[in-house]
């Protein structure tokens, strides 16, 4: 795909520049340059969910200490407790 852009000329010259010096094609520079910014800059909405909640992880006080213990159990008596809630109905 061909895709145009417009440089100043001081980006003009480094694009050149790191082209010589890598030896590697302008176009391949830019390839390089977006998939970089791509890994270390991820898009809006691209976030998987532990990039969204890591800042907060770990920041809760007073809960019980055991909560990351027997959860597959503690999910099961959850939908088990919610199944017979809705049989009784």
């Amino acid at each position: 795909m061909t895709f145009s852009v417009r440089l100043d000329d001081d980006t003009r010259r480094l694009v050149s520049r790191l082209a010589r010096a890598h030896r590697v094609s302008r176009s391949e520079v830019v390839r390089r340059a977006i998939r970089r910014m791509a890994k270390e800059e991820p898009v809006a909405g691209e976030f998987n969910l532990y990039e969204r909640i890591k800042d907060v992880i770990g920041i809760a006080h007073g809960l019980p200490p055991d909560l990351s213990e027997r959860t597959g159990e503690t999910f099961h008596q959850i939908v088990l407790d919610k199944h017979r809630r809705r049989q009784k109905r």
